[in-house]
């Protein structure tokens, strides 16, 4: 699963990630080393006046949901995300980009501590991930607008570390996955595949376990070799 990310470049550094973006508006939402759960990310989806970056909470509530207690999943499994309920109009009708810089996971070692671990694209460059989203107008804080992230197995660098990854698509399938009005299953299908390209991975501090921590530090790679 992906359970953490980060976003520290601007959003008009995206503009060359995500054709059609449109970056000249000012910073939408700060900077994050640490994105966790239930915090806001920004999230790319087509609209009438073009592609837009906007604050979305992460955490998918389906638009039907009328119980805030309900489970609220941070990730959907590629596999299986279009005979669920919980995503099944998401992705036909609501895709997504998420934009980052990094993700986090962690292994596991035998003496059953955790290593975190930051991946990101080999030349260093900001990307998007793949991403569900919906609105729900039923919740007590209506309307509430949430996320999710796409995963797939791991290609073979992540799988050193964790055998999921978020979906992370290659440019030229940006358009066709934000597009509303594609609704092929089976043309979103063959894009649900792990990440061809070649992927930075390296150790960094345990100070990212702490959703509080969010500085630089997080993304440092450790001094000493584990």
């Amino acid at each position: 699963m992906c359970g953490r990310f980060e976003r520290h470049s601007a959003l008009s550094e995206f503009v060359e990630v995500v054709a059609g973006l449109v970056g000249s508006e000012p910073e939408l939402l700060p900077a994050s080393y640490n994105i966790a759960p239930s915090q806001q990310a920004l999230v790319v989806r087509q609209s009438v006046a073009g592609l837009r970056a906007e604050p979305v909470q992460w955490g998918l509530v389906p638009g039907w949901g009328k119980d805030s207690r309900m489970t609220r999943p941070i990730n959907a499994r590629a596999e299986t995300a279009a005979e669920r309920p919980m995503f099944r109009q998401a992705v036909r009708r609501q895709r997504c980009l998420v934009l980052c810089d990094g993700f986090y996971e962690w292994r596991r070692a035998d003496d059953g501590s955790r290593q975190p671990f930051h991946l990101g694209l080999k030349d260093g460059r900001p990307f998007a991930m793949a991403g569900l989203w919906a609105r729900n107008e039923h919740l007590e804080q209506a309307p509430l607008e949430t996320f999710c992230i796409v995963t797939t197995e791991a290609n073979n660098a992540c799988a050193t570390v964790h055998k999921r990854m978020p979906l992370i698509l290659p440019r030229g399938h940006h358009g066709e996955w934000l597009d509303p009005t594609m609704r092929s299953v089976d043309r979103l299908q063959a894009m649900l595949k792990p990440y061809p390209g070649n992927m930075l991975v390296y150790p960094v501090s345990r100070t990212v376990n702490n959703p509080a921590n969010n500085t630089a530090q997080c993304i440092e790679p450790l001094s000493v070799k584990i």
